[in-house]
C-alpha cells in the first residue's frame, strides 16, 4: 500500500501579478507557466488577493475555466477559504459541449481564469463571465 498522494506530486502553479496576463497593470509582459507533466496541475491562490471593482456587485470569484483550444472548454468551481485546485481531469467539467478533459499534450498552451460567473437575467440573457484574474499555462 503506498502512502503517496498522487495530487503531492503535481507541479503547483501560484497564481500572483507577474503570471496575470493583463497588460494595462504594468509596462512590462506578463510571464507564463510551464509544465512538463500531463496529468495536470495544482494552481495555488494562497496569499493572492483579487481586485473586485466596487461596481461589478460581485462579492469574489466562483469560478475556474480552462481553455485548450476552439472547442475545448472546462470549469470547476471557486470556493471561499480554499487556496489549491488540483487541474485535472477529475477535477473539470467539460463546457459548451466539449469533450471531457482527458489530460494534456506535449506543445498545447492552456488559458486559466478566475472570475465570477452570473447566471443570465431579464437584463442579460446571456451567462456573464468576468475575468479576476488570467494565466497562461505552455505544456511541454
Amino acid at each position: 500500500m503506498s502512502s503517496v498522494t498522487p495530487q503531492l506530486e503535481l507541479p503547483v502553479l501560484v497564481v500572483d501579478r507577474a503570471h496575470w496576463q493583463n497588460t494595462i497593470i504594468g509596462e512590462t509582459e506578463p510571464s507564463e507557466y510551464s509544465i512538463s507533466t500531463h496529468q495536470g496541475f495544482i494552481l495555488s491562490t494562497q496569499g493572492y488577493e483579487f481586485v473586485i471593482p466596487e461596481d461589478l456587485g460581485i462579492r469574489g470569484p466562483n469560478i475556474i475555466q480552462m481553455i485548450l483550444g476552439k472547442a475545448q472548454f472546462y470549469a470547476m468551481a471557486y470556493e471561499e477559504g480554499i487556496n489549491e485546485y488540483p487541474i485535472t481531469a477529475g477535477n473539470l467539467v467539460a463546457m459548451y459541449g466539449s469533450e471531457p478533459f482527458s489530460g494534456f499534450e506535449s506543445g498545447q498552451k492552456a488559458i486559466i481564469a478566475i472570475g465570477h460567473l452570473s447566471p443570465p437575467d431579464e437584463d442579460s440573457p446571456q451567462p456573464k463571465f468576468t475575468v479576476l484574474w488570467a494565466g497562461v499555462v505552455n505544456i511541454q
